[in-house]
């Protein structure tokens, strides 16, 4: 796991969605996938992971922490993603 902080209205790029499990450990994120309409905000504990093979954006809304963690190949068929981060 690798943690990492932003300050208020930075970027983070991760190529690969599909590879990162990520974690909010404080403040807020905001993360859009390419070709998503969804948006997705994270707070203090909460985490989002994805199957899909698309660059995530991350916004700090705030200043704000958060973890990448690895997980094997073999679990994504468990909605568990391997780590690919920039």
């Amino acid at each position: 796991m690798e943690a990492f902080q932003l300050a208020a209205r930075r970027l983070f790029d991760i190529p690969d969605a599909a590879s990162v499990h990520i974690r909010c450990t404080s403040g807020s994120l905001w993360i859009t996938l390419d070709h998503d309409a969804r948006d997705i905000v994270l707070e203090a504990g909460e985490s989002f992971s994805t199957p899909e093979h698309k660059r995530a954006l991350l916004y700090a809304l705030e200043p704000a922490s958060f973890a990448l963690s690895c997980v094997p190949h073999g679990a994504m068929a468990h909605g568990m993603q391997r780590a690919l981060a920039a």
